[in-house]
């Protein structure tokens, strides 16, 4: 007879020992000596950051007062404060964390580039950690994991602080975008209420209550109401425009895209060629942006080597406007039926429309001309940051 040890699973889960939660003297005087490089590098972290956001995140470069420190050295600062902590990230993290994402909302960035950005931030820090321990003979790849994971936390905080933010920022908009919508809707049913009071008041002469101008104020007020209902309540508005629509220029988009798939590009000798639309539009910029990647991307693959990709943008007409993507030299850009299938149905899902030529792939996209900012001054970074629980 065999034992049920006999027979060990298919499928064993290693075993993974038990984590320490405090460092040895050695790693702690590590992590201080590579903060301390890390703020000495905090102004070119925070420059390059600030010029690259602009296409990896949609965001302009902020214009800092006199003696203030940036936006971005600010929270390279508290990182790296993070890092040389003995104990719990400090609380500094949290609350330029929260900042952030309330002064990300009132600009009309979306969440999805907030979060593109710090993910940025991040990494530049990353890589100016590599660059310092690349010179330590001594340290190990544990050292340097070590390090990163810790690294890692405290940009994890930073987000889940960033997005907290901005949702605070959100839910404020929201309670005082409903707050106009009542006193609106208010008026003209406060109007109706008096008329039908006034017509069912048998106290006063029955010509008088039948008067035809009662019932005109009824009319008039209750199409008012109607057309409160279906402007203030449509679908259209049932998501806050910075979650959906970015004032941002097409071509920047573009750009950022273009950086993404800039080692896909390079491998093949491909160059692409980003044409004018420099003009900000309002626009959904993240399906945008992830259409284009996927378009890009399968030019590149089927590109032969040492080609040319150009995207233009045609004028806005009618509330959209087309995206023109060639190859030269000509030939067909997208030969796989499934690759086609599958760019035509991602279009579809972003609320764009795709056509397929033999020569050019042309993308239709809604966009609008005027600009929509929304600012809350009571909500700003000069404003106390109160942390809500829901």
């Amino acid at each position: 007879m065999t034992s049920a040890s006999d027979n060990p699973p298919l499928f064993a889960t290693p075993h993974l020992p038990e984590r320490s939660t405090t460092d040895s003297p050695a790693h702690a005087k590590l992590r201080a000596r590579v903060a301390t490089a890390l703020r000495a590098r905090t102004s070119d972290i925070a420059v390059r950051w600030e010029e690259q956001s602009r296409t990896v995140a949609l965001r302009e470069p902020r214009q800092e007062a006199a003696g203030e420190m940036s936006t971005a050295a600010a929270l390279v600062d508290c990182l790296a404060v993070a890092l040389a902590s003995d104990g719990a990230t400090s609380d500094d993290l949290i609350a330029r964390g929260l900042t952030f994402g309330v002064e990300a909302f009132g600009l009309g960035e979306s969440l999805q580039h907030v979060l593109k950005g710090l993910d940025l931030l991040s990494a530049m820090i990353l890589y100016a950690v590599e660059l310092d321990l690349a010179d330590e003979s001594a340290v190990t790849a544990g050292d340097g994991v070590r390090v990163s994971r810790r690294l890692q936390q405290a940009s994890s905080l930073l987000t889940l602080a960033a997005t907290k933010g901005y949702m605070q920022a959100m839910g404020a908009a929201m309670r005082d975008q409903f707050r106009h919508l009542r006193h609106d809707l208010r008026n003209p049913l406060g109007t109706i209420k008096n008329v039908l009071a006034i017509m069912d008041d048998e106290t006063m002469p029955a010509e008088a209550r039948t008067h035809p101008r009662f019932r005109a104020m009824a009319k008039r007020n209750a199409r008012t109401l109607g057309e409160l209902i279906a402007d203030r309540l449509s679908d259209a508005e049932a998501v806050v425009p910075a979650l959906v629509r970015q004032s941002v220029p097409l071509r920047t988009i573009a750009s950022g895209v273009r950086r993404d798939l800039r080692a896909e590009a390079e491998a093949k000798a491909v160059t692409v060629v980003i044409g004018e639309g420099r003009a900000p539009v309002m626009v959904d910029a993240v399906g945008l942006e992830l259409v284009l990647y996927e378009l890009i991307l399968a030019l590149l693959q089927e590109a032969p080597t040492g080609s040319e990709i150009t995207i233009e943008f045609a004028d806005i007409r009618e509330n959209q406007t087309a995206v023109t993507l060639q190859c030269a030299p000509m030939r067909r850009l997208v030969p796989d039926v499934a690759t086609a299938a599958r760019l035509t149905l991602l279009s579809s899902r972003m609320s764009t429309e795709l056509t397929i030529g033999d020569q050019a792939l042309t993308l239709l996209v809604p966009v609008r001309r005027d600009r929509t900012m929304v600012v809350l001054p009571e909500l700003m970074p000069s404003a106390p940051i109160s942390i809500m629980t829901d």
